[in-house]
């Protein structure tokens, strides 16, 4: 009896001392608090090793400086809203073996968010957890790796060209509906060619000749009048395929390019191969093109001051031949198809009389 006694007490101070000794092996901390930033961003820099790039919001819009480049507003909006809405969600080292979560200086991403001069928060950026759904960071003057949660690093960029707003035409709203006037110029071989499209509207009263009684008919009869409101002809008057001009004008309403490059300058675009001018309301949209080179179109247009590239694909909606908006050329009608009152022996028919032929 006394034997089992003896066991009994000798597992429980057993089973006391691993409960211990488990309790002091745990790690005991408490996150940082982050506070909620209620003040209006309007700075944001970022560095990682010897890269440095500052974006400041003027008149409402994101700007890379000191270019003054217009940012893509909606990815810097994005990345002022992930620093903002930061969540730790545990600790994860205190060594500081910064390798293992890519947190050395040369491989961090450091995010700095200021309003005015006034510093936000700080933060440097590593690598992903495995799963993805979290990422391993430092804050400004603590030497730990924390994990927060989401995917970080794949929402902030630092290289220039992944910033900049890519729109190098837009014409939208009121703009839009205003054009009235297209003109197409191409070099082809040292000949230049220019094709230039009006819009107009139908002859006023048509629709007025109907009778005057209302019914199922004239309201018809309205609907497809309404409808063709506008069309587009060439200036000289002759038909022209309206779906296709546009067409043409919704391609530059929103274009984009692939990329800015440096060179060549504005002095090479004064005879370009391709250009294509919008006018309307008292504005003026161009873009012009130079040949096609490695896959894509060296361009300069109205709506910004650097050169740019173009891919061909996308640059296929507006560089068309003439023959796309004109159709099919016919030729004029010559002597005999003129002469439709003319008899087999070439001479005019005279009229039968009383009208009979």
């Amino acid at each position: 009896m006394k034997k089992e006694y003896l066991l009994l007490i000798a597992a429980i101070i057993g089973l006391s001392a691993l409960l211990f000794y488990q309790k002091r092996g745990k790690t005991n901390y408490q996150l940082p608090q982050l506070e909620v930033l209620k003040a209006e961003a309007d700075r944001l820099v970022l560095e990682r090793g010897k890269e440095h790039v500052e974006l400041r919001k003027l008149n409402g819009h994101w700007v890379i400086e000191p270019k003054g480049w217009r940012a893509n507003d909606e990815r810097v909006e994005n990345m002022v809203a992930e620093l903002k809405k930061i969540r730790l969600s545990a600790l994860v080292s205190e060594k500081k073996n910064y390798r293992l979560y890519e947190l050395l200086p040369e491989q961090r991403l450091t995010a700095s968010l200021y309003h005015g001069k006034e510093l936000l928060r700080q933060v440097s950026i590593g690598k992903c957890s495995s799963t993805f759904r979290q990422t391993y960071l430092m804050l400004k003057d603590d030497p730990k790796v924390y994990q927060a949660l989401g995917n970080l690093k794949n929402n902030f960029f630092i290289a220039v060209s992944d910033l900049r707003d890519k729109t190098v035409m837009k014409i939208s709203g009121k703009d839009l509906a205003a054009i009235d006037e297209v003109v197409l110029e191409r070099e082809e071989k040292g000949k230049k060619e220019t094709l230039k499209l009006v819009r107009i509207s139908p002859a006023a009263g048509k629709e007025e000749k109907s009778a005057p009684d209302s019914g199922p008919e004239k309201d018809q009869d309205k609907r497809q009048n309404k409808a063709a409101e506008t069309t587009w002809r060439r200036a000289d008057g002759q038909p022209v395929k309206a779906a296709e001009v546009k067409a043409l004008i919704q391609a530059l309403a929103h274009l984009q390019c692939q990329k800015f490059i440096a060179a060549p300058g504005p002095e090479a675009f004064r005879t370009p191969a391709f250009r294509v001018v919008a006018r309307g309301g008292g504005k003026e949209f161009s873009l012009a093109l130079l040949k096609l080179k490695d896959g894509a179109y060296p361009a300069r247009s109205s709506y910004v001051k650097e050169t740019f590239q173009l891919p061909k694909w996308r640059a296929g909606k507006i560089v068309r031949d003439f023959s796309v908006y004109t159709g099919k050329q016919h030729e004029k009608p010559g002597p005999a198809a003129a002469g439709s009152n003319r008899g087999k022996s070439g001479k005019q028919a005279k009229p039968a009389p009383d009208g009979k032929q």
